[in-house]
């Protein structure tokens, strides 16, 4: 009677052990797999120097019909400067400076189309560094 038992047993063992295996893969499974996510830390930023961009610039290209116009224009206060001539340069960095110190701002957010050369933007950065302003904020606008 005793061998009957142990031989039925000894006969459904494989499918025992089968079945839990299965199970322990069903718990562990969920530990082991990777989320179907990327992970990724973003930059600190201050929220307050964002939330309220302080002073505007818009930077674009003077085209006109199509053709290059005066190459790059910098629309400031509801003023027009451009940055090939140095004597415009040099009333906007003026300007800069008088509305920085008045508004206590050091923040300058740039909207730049995307056409506009980087060594242009760069030389209005510049020119913001040596007004004491201590952030530049850049936006790009695409096409389409």
């Amino acid at each position: 009677m005793k061998s009957a038992w142990f031989r039925h047993l000894v006969q459904i063992a494989p499918w025992l052990t089968l079945v839990l295996l299965m199970i322990m893969y069903q718990f562990l499974h969920a530990a082991l797999a990777p989320a179907p996510a990327v992970s990724f830390e973003l930059p600190e930023a201050g929220a307050a120097e964002s939330a309220a961009p302080g002073l505007v610039a818009l930077v674009m290209m003077g085209d006109a019909n199509g053709a290059q116009g005066e190459g790059t224009l910098l629309f400031f206060d509801d003023d027009r400067y451009v940055l090939s001539s140095p004597a415009s340069m040099e009333e906007f960095a003026a300007r800069l400076g008088t509305r920085a110190s008045g508004t206590k701002c050091n923040v300058l957010t740039l909207l730049c189309d995307h056409r506009v050369p980087t060594g242009d933007v760069m030389r209005i950065m510049a020119i913001a560094r040596r007004q004491g302003l201590l952030h530049v904020q850049l936006a790009e606008k695409r096409e389409g």
